[in-house]
């Protein structure tokens, strides 16, 4: 599986979603899946702070869902 699939799967989206989350058109997120284009290196640091992101809404509801019991 490339980044790119790994990503949408994570967060759930498809990749228009996530073309819109990072700024740019869907056509580029399917031409770095498919290889055509490599991926930029400020790709990564995006990646990982979608990651961050979803990993503390995560938590947050976990915390709420103990603090009811």
């Amino acid at each position: 599986m490339n980044q790119i699939s790994e990503i949408c799967e994570f967060l759930g989206v498809n990749q228009k979603k996530l073309a819109e989350i990072i700024g740019v058109s869907q056509n580029t997120v399917s031409t770095w899946k498919s290889g055509k284009q490599k991926l930029p290196s400020w790709t990564r640091n995006i990646f990982q702070l979608l990651k961050d992101r979803k990993e503390c809404e995560n938590y947050k509801k976990t915390v709420k869902e103990l603090l009811k019991s």
